[in-house]
């Protein structure tokens, strides 16, 4: 959900950049170019480059919080992009598109590099064409192979891509209403998150 706020929350309201679906940015930058809008390509250049570092960020992050510690990786890494958004939120009205796109570029990348597997299953936070990929694969085995484990996948993966789709459908609805405070709902999810993830982390041997 929060990877499906974050890209509509910048597309429409911050000047058609994607703050996770890098791709996207790539192709818009694209289209600048070839059609000799020259002037853009900061828009789109600058929050790939930032996402870029977020992702150097975040395996930064792998070594400095080691999973034998109280607070693991993930965790920290949670709480970074949390509180990240909030301060988001706050300055929403006064920072440009140019510098509200960069810093959740650079969260999205947190996010991005940090959860990549669900229930065993590798999947996407912030962007939904590998998950239906998994799908089809999975919906492939369950009905040819007759694989026993694909119902699980399928159930798990659709979950996910549904999570994105409300999170589309949440931002669209909440942004009009609450301007650039909508945001504040990434940060409600990700509190959420945490509260679960910290209740069931492994705690390390004393």
């Amino acid at each position: 959900m929060a990877g499906g706020f974050l890209d509509v929350y910048t597309y429409l309201f911050h000047g058609e950049v994607f703050a996770s679906m890098q791709s996207g940015n790539v192709i818009l930058l694209g289209i600048s170019v070839a059609q000799g809008k020259f002037h853009l390509i900061i828009r789109y250049l600058v929050p790939i480059s930032i996402f870029m570092v977020g992702i150097f960020a975040t395996d930064f992050l792998k070594h400095k919080f080691p999973r034998r510690q109280f607070l693991i990786w993930q965790n920290a890494a949670v709480l970074i992009e949390l509180v990240g958004v909030f301060f988001v939120g706050l300055w929403a009205h006064h920072a440009s598109n140019l510098v509200i796109n960069s810093a959740l570029s650079f969260f999205a990348a947190i996010q991005y590099a940090t959860y990549r597997r669900l229930a065993g299953l590798p999947y996407a936070t912030t962007m939904t064409t590998g998950n239906l990929r998994s799908i089809a694969d999975y919906c492939y085995a369950c009905f040819f192979t007759k694989d026993p484990t694909a119902t699980f996948k399928i159930k798990y993966t659709s979950v996910i891509v549904a999570g994105f789709f409300g999170g589309a459908i949440l931002s669209t609805l909440m942004a009009p209403l609450l301007k650039g405070r909508a945001i504040w709902c990434v940060s409600l999810l990700l509190a959420a998150v945490l509260v679960i993830s910290l209740k069931n982390q492994e705690r390390p041997v004393v």
